[in-house]
């Protein structure tokens, strides 16, 4: 079988798997005051080049945005997101559930700009609005697509215009900064807070939450606690990121990624597919004929997104795992 469904579909990179491995029987500080949190927490540090940040180690993306989002926000603000974005239509309304209203801008490739966020604000002027205080974005897109960082920076500088935060959803962070070209030292300068996704980057499982804006860092622990997101055997999800990020393995596996989709992306071109979205990342997304799928997928696991009557969008997504072989196989099956 050919595994192309999603990039967390493997247990972990073996190289977390072994620092799982080493952690001692017992002894350990819980709730992530323990070595292995504050290890992955100085190396995190170490590559953002900035040792103000807060960071914080939570079991998966949801929970991740919940507090990210939605954790110092006054009942009556909200955010302003893109109609595809991650929050807005995959996460079962977990942010309308906090309380906080989404306003969201129809976007075609997945990304909002500095002009369609600035206009977003000024129609929200009326006291009967919600206030908008944080913008949603996020690294790579839903549809595969990616900021670049003089985007990011724009978007940023409205963002400061107006009073309001930018979050940068980084589930795909790792593939995001391969693709993007960004160095994520440069994260901590164009953004109020951002994750570091390890589920889907060779974590067993868990997201670093990088809080930069010093309002940010208020009470944010006190919020975990109460919505769930504090583990007790935080040293878990501290000797993960360790792993991770002890020697660059986070950016390596990124960019192992984003190289297979580069090839894919060729061979794909090569046999005549028709893309949906221009692929830019580990995200691929092709027209495919409804009739011949079910015939696909003998050999092969894929997401399938409605289209029209006849077709449908399928999606593919690389990994650090991908082969060459997996790579040829689809193609020709294709």
């Amino acid at each position: 079988m050919n595994i192309f469904v999603n990039d967390y579909n493997d247990l972990c990179h073996e190289r977390v798997f072994e620092k799982l491995g080493k952690i001692e029987r017992n002894g350990h500080l819980g709730y992530g005051s323990d070595f292995y949190t504050e290890q992955a927490k100085n190396y995190i540090r170490r590559d953002l080049k900035d040792e103000t940040v807060e960071i914080e180690f939570v079991g998966g993306g949801t929970i991740a945005n919940i507090i990210a989002i939605s954790a110092n926000l006054m009942p009556y603000e909200g955010i302003i997101a893109a109609s595809t974005g991650h929050i807005t239509a995959h996460e079962t309304g977990s942010i309308e559930a906090t309380g906080h209203k989404l306003e969201t801008i129809e976007v075609a490739n997945g990304k909002l700009s500095a002009e369609l966020i600035e206009e977003k604000i000024l129609s929200l002027g009326e006291e009967y609005h919600i206030e908008p205080k944080l913008v949603y974005i996020s690294q790579t897109t839903e549809l595969g697509t990616v900021y670049s960082l003089e985007e990011i920076k724009e978007i940023y500088r409205v963002c400061v215009l107006h009073g309001l935060y930018l979050y940068i959803d980084g589930a795909r962070m790792a593939t995001g900064l391969a693709a993007s070209g960004i160095d994520v030292s440069e994260l901590p300068k164009i953004c109020d807070i951002f994750t570091l996704g390890g589920t889907k980057n060779g974590a067993m499982y868990g997201e670093a939450i990088v809080i930069v804006d010093d309002d940010l860092k208020v009470n944010v622990r006190k919020f975990m606690k109460q919505r769930g997101a504090v583990m007790a055997k935080g040293f878990a999800l501290g000797a993960q990121f360790a792993a991770l990020f002890e020697d660059g393995l986070y950016y390596e596996l990124g960019r192992k990624s984003f190289e297979a989709s580069k090839k894919l992306e060729s061979k794909l071109r090569s046999v005549g597919a028709k893309f949906y979205q221009e692929p830019v990342s580990n995200q691929i997304f092709i027209e495919y004929p409804l009739e011949k799928i079910e015939q696909l997928a003998v050999d092969n696991m894929f997401e399938v997104m409605p289209l029209d009557e006849d077709n449908r969008v399928l999606r593919f997504v690389t990994t650090y795992l991908t082969t060459d072989e997996e790579i040829e196989n689809l193609a020709s099956a294709l």
